[in-house]
């Protein structure tokens, strides 16, 4: 059995949101040269399942840049800048000694 892919849009802007009988219409675009916005699709939803799905947006966003902030600070303290890494050289080597009279 093949699955239908959904069309993919992309958008960077909303553009207008109405509602009437219990839709909201969302109207999502795109900014172009000289600040026009062109509108690239409409989404509707119904007004009493828009505030879940806003919901569940903004909790995989979160989670997503929880995971990515995870990710980069894993790589800051496995890989530290070069800088640190030679004056951490630097303080691991051993000093010479002073010789002193006894």
């Amino acid at each position: 059995m093949s699955q239908e892919v959904p069309e993919e849009y992309f958008a960077d802007l909303i553009s207008n949101v109405s509602h009437a009988n219990g839709v909201f219409r969302v109207e999502f675009a795109q900014q172009h040269v000289n600040n026009e916005v062109r509108p690239v699709v409409r989404m509707l939803l119904p007004a009493n399942q828009l505030q879940s799905m806003v919901r569940s947006i903004a909790g995989a966003a979160n989670e997503i840049r929880e995971k990515v902030q995870s990710q980069i600070d894993t790589r800051a303290t496995d890989n530290p800048p070069k800088q640190q890494q030679s004056q951490k050289k630097e303080q691991a080597k051993p000093g010479k000694k002073a010789k002193g009279k006894k």
